[in-house]
């Protein structure tokens, strides 16, 4: 009896290792400084003794069966539930979508460092490819850095005013070709890419070929971000990477000397917005020895005629609640923790935080080049 219920044993943790569910498991990552990652070539960086720390969580879809135990173990990893069947939610499109957030994150922060500092950021003709799905058709063809110029020989101008080329694919048929216009390291190219389902159903399905694209810029000189930010997805490092930016462009201490964990998307406005799982970051940077953390401000929902039905109107009271608590957790775990809706707003409370506020210049104004 005992040996049926040691082999019974070995191979129940041995199925549990390789038997994989539809569930994710989210847990604290880590807190990296963003300085050390940031190249710039063709204008002085100034050196600082603080920094800004980036936050990321780990995350592991489609879970096995031991991780789920460890999670159920674990105080510090959540286990939840995932339908991968739904549209945009397969490992390789949330994939594409995590890699061209994080290069639309960098383009902001790029843009919007430079115009604070006085530089013109100008728009270019055409898009920039951010992402590709490897399962779509567009992975054949097209690779991220690539430039759409055209499609169906129709210009893609600079900023896309009439989103001409996503209405252009929206128009074909579900299996019809679209000719693509596109340059790569200086050479100009017109390759026919099919069209897809999105997999949606009903008045929710439309064709694809499977990229993710954002406004093309040109700045004034090169700005690289390297190191783990190549690994690391999604537009949580916004603002750590706008704000490191800034230090490194601008001479004191914007961090006032100290480490301060941040997270927050950014949007070339300047405003900053929602990430999840705030607690978990902020136990990254606790772990990190941070002492001071920025976060998106919990908005309120809007009222209630705003939103197209009631679902959607308690999906964002639901939201409200649950970023509320997640901050409260953070506070518990970070000394002190300030929320931000704006870059303006998050300058504000590092100067009230002994930072050291950067050069009043005139900010310019991003302009089109045709």
């Amino acid at each position: 009896m005992g040996w049926v219920l040691l082999i019974t044993a070995v191979v129940g943790i041995w199925a549990a290792r390789w038997i994989r569910i539809d569930y994710y498991t989210e847990a604290p990552g880590d807190a990296v400084a963003v300085q050390p990652l940031v190249e710039i070539d063709g204008a002085p960086a100034y050196e600082s003794d603080g920094s800004f720390m980036l936050l990321y969580i780990r995350r592991r879809d489609r879970i096995t069966l031991l991780r789920y135990f460890q999670a159920w173990l674990d105080p510090d990893i959540d286990a939840q539930e995932k339908d991968y069947s739904e549209p945009n939610e397969s490992p390789a499109e949330l994939d594409a979508l995590s890699e061209s957030d994080m290069t639309r994150a960098q383009f902001a922060a790029r843009k919007l460092a430079l115009e604070r500092i006085g530089e013109r950021v100008e728009i270019l003709e055409g898009l920039v490819v951010t992402s590709v799905v490897s399962t779509r058709p567009a992975a054949d063809v097209l690779e991220p850095g690539d430039v759409l110029l055209a499609i169906d020989g129709k210009p893609v101008l600079p900023g896309d005013p009439d989103n001409v080329f996503t209405t252009t694919i929206r128009s074909r048929e579900i299996g019809a070709s679209v000719e693509v216009t596109f340059e790569r390291d200086g050479e100009t190219r017109t390759e026919a890419i099919e069209t897809v389902s999105n997999g949606g159903k009903g008045d929710k399905e439309f064709p694809v070929i499977g990229l993710l694209a954002d406004v093309r810029y040109e700045y004034p000189f090169d700005i690289a971000f390297g190191g783990e930010i190549e690994t690391i997805g999604g537009p949580s490092a916004g603002l750590a990477m706008t704000l490191a930016l800034l230090d490194e462009l601008t001479p004191g201490e914007l961090s006032g000397g100290g480490d301060v964990a941040v997270t927050g998307t950014i949007d070339v406005d300047g405003s900053v917005g929602n990430v999840g799982r705030v607690d978990l970051k902020a136990k990254a940077a606790a772990r990190r020895g941070a002492v001071l953390m920025l976060v998106p401000r919990c908005h309120p929902p809007a009222e209630p005629d705003a939103y197209a039905s009631p679902d959607d109107y308690a999906l964002a009271q639901d939201f409200k609640e649950s970023c509320d608590d997640e901050v409260r957790r953070a506070d518990a775990a970070v000394d002190i923790v300030i929320e931000v809706a704006t870059l303006d707003e998050a300058l504000d409370a590092l100067a009230d935080h002994g930072g050291e506020p950067i050069p009043d210049v005139a900010v310019t104004t991003t302009t089109q080049s045709a």
